[in-house]
């Protein structure tokens, strides 16, 4: 018989034994792969998307010109510092020896108006007008001759708010890693704007440069389309609210009904028929299904407080949305056209597209990571291979927190679970010598299921199956450690291998069932992002709205606040350059 006393140290001892397994399993150098938890690592800063090679030739303090670039600071503009893009404003002085490019000789007003019709047009992307300084330099460019300190400030005023558009258009206002958000996106190959600046200036085609920055990706072309439409429209809230005061069910009548047809027609969602009737008929519920649907309501076509609220929204508040949207599908490397999955992250759906304009893309439910403690992270990669079967290789935190507990009061749970310890030998560039490692084998009881599809990444996470299919019919799914589970993986692993030999329905399904772990190599590598949209175009051009489940519109609004708060920008009456030290001047690029 076992005295309590007994049971007790020997429960204390089997905790230390489990205990000194997992300090052996986890000490060395080579980091263990995560079925669901990205591996926390420190946030390192991406280089600009336009960034340029450092420059050799010394910028001459001495010029008007170079010493504004050396300072990156000028008074004359409303974010003083611009710092930012101050390599990219002195490659372009570079190559005209630090000499004027719009204040020359042989100014050309051509090109000068070009420059203010490409700002003033701004909003056409979502960016506003006023942060590149559009009153300020209608004033320098109409403004008497002045000296050559004068000119050589107004020069670099128009210089710096053209590349500033720019490189917003093209990079985004905000570096996502400036917000904390879990972001893995490698920058967009570098543009030669100091070339094609000298391109456009000498053949008098500005405004085609911005065409050569604006985003390819499908997602933003679909959002400044319906951008267009929405400022076309203006703000349309009016002072007719359709407020119906109660719930109203299809067949219902209510005068309100009549403000309620206007805002679908306005939405382009009905046609012009029984204009003046009051009854809540099958058209409008067919329109209002459609509605709720995009919004992420429950598409039933009873028009609640929820509903009713959609239809009182200014085009300003859903331009608002589209501005955030727009924000962040800068941050997408622009598409390439073929094969591609795309998960959103707030909706929960993955869809996987064989070609750009793919009418009939796979679609599917997926479990992300939770908010806030393992959120599911922005990311491009390419789908290299495939695993079968795969093995769980047991993430250290997962490991201490949720496993060690039970196996200390079960000598058997390891066991029951099918985990086990494996000796793992490190590569000579990681030091050599080797660590026990834990992992659960393939099998019912294996969370990464019956196949995982595997992209390299930095975060450490990937797309899988599951054991457990009811998460799935939760409306909110946001329960994982940070990887993506998905709920047609054989569709998926279909989708993948569907131009690759050997590769079936059938063998498929095989593999998914067979006893030993299989490894497939992608003959061609399957792009795939991880996007955060809580205002998403569909491939059926559709504006959707999803719950901001992590709260990062929030966090991205007030980064942009921020980044344009106006910082001290000082000049005399007469516009006169001000080059004094004394200025007083911000830190927001």
């Amino acid at each position: 018989m076992i005295t309590k006393s007994h049971a007790q140290k020997d429960s204390r001892h089997r905790y230390a034994r489990l205990a000194l397994a997992a300090c052996i399993y986890y000490a060395g150098t080579e980091q263990a792969l995560s079925a669901d938890m990205p591996a926390v690592a420190p946030e390192t800063s991406l280089p600009s998307i336009n960034s340029v090679s450092e420059i050799v030739n010394p910028i001459p303090a001495d010029n008007p010109i170079g010493a504004i670039l050396l300072s990156k600071q000028h008074p004359l503009l409303l974010r003083a510092d611009f710092s930012r893009v101050s390599e990219l404003v002195s490659q372009i002085y570079l190559n005209t020896q630090f000499q004027p490019i719009w204040f020359t000789a042989n100014r050309s007003e051509k090109n000068l108006n070009d420059l203010l019709s490409i700002l003033n047009n701004a909003s056409n992307d979502a960016l506003n007008p006023a942060n590149y300084d559009v009153d300020r330099l209608k004033q320098l460019i109409s403004s008497p001759n002045q000296d050559n300190t004068a000119v050589a400030g107004y020069d670099v005023a128009l210089t710096v708010s053209l590349v500033r558009y720019l490189h917003d258009l093209r990079q985004g206002q905000v570096d996502p890693r400036d917000v904390e958000y879990p972001v893995h996106i490698a920058p967009k190959p570098a543009l030669d704007l100091a070339g094609l600046l000298k391109q456009h200036l000498a053949s008098q085609t500005l405004t085609e440069v911005v065409g050569q920055f604006e985003p390819k990706a499908k997602q933003y072309q679909q959002l400044k389309q319906i951008l267009t439409r929405l400022q076309q429209l203006g703000n349309q809230t009016g002072s007719q609210e359709f407020k119906p005061g109660k719930m109203l069910r299809p067949g219902d009548k209510h005068p309100h009904i009549v403000y309620l047809r206007q805002r679908l027609r306005d939405m382009g969602l009905l046609d012009n028929n029984a204009a003046d009737s009051k009854t809540y008929d099958n058209d409008l519920v067919a329109a209002v299904k459609k509605v709720q649907q995009q919004q992420g309501l429950t598409a039933d076509g009873v028009i609640g407080s929820a509903t009713a609220a959609l239809f009182n929204q200014s085009s300003s508040e859903k331009i608002a949305q589209i501005a955030l949207a727009m924000e962040r599908a800068r941050w997408i490397p622009d598409t390439t056209d073929g094969p591609m999955i795309v998960v959103n992250i707030p909706a929960f759906e993955l869809w996987a597209f064989n070609s750009i304009d793919d009418p009939n893309p796979l679609n599917m439910k997926v479990v992300v990571g939770k908010s806030q403690s393992n959120q599911t992270p922005v990311l491009w990669e390419e789908m290299k291979y495939l695993e079968f079967m795969p093995y769980w290789n047991i993430p250290k935190t997962i490991y201490e927190k949720e496993i060690l507990p039970k196996a200390a009061n079960n000598e058997g749970y390891l066991a029951s679970q099918d985990i086990e310890l494996v000796r793992h030998q490190n590569s000579e560039e990681k030091g050599g010598g080797s660590y026990l490692r834990a992992r659960q084998r393939p099998g019912k009881k294996n969370p990464l299921g019956r196949v995982k599809f595997v992209f390299p990444n930095t975060a450490d996470v990937y797309l899988h199956d599951t054991p457990g299919h009811a998460a799935f019919n939760r409306p909110r799914r946001d329960l994982s450690h940070g990887c993506v589970r998905v709920s047609a993986p054989e569709q998926l692993a279909q989708f993948v291998l569907g131009d690759q030999a050997g590769w079936d329905k059938e063998s498929i399904k095989q593999a998914m069932s067979a006893p030993k772990t299989r490894h497939v190599t992608l003959k061609r590598a399957v792009p795939v992002l991880f996007y955060y949209g809580t205002t998403f175009v569909d491939h059926q051009n559709q504006l959707r709205f999803y719950p901001d489940v992590y709260g990062q519109d929030e966090q991205l609004k007030k980064a942009l606040n921020k980044i344009h708060a106006p910082t001290t920008a000082s000049s005399t009456p007469n516009n006169q350059l001000v080059m004094s030290k004394s200025t007083d001047v911000g830190t927001n690029p």
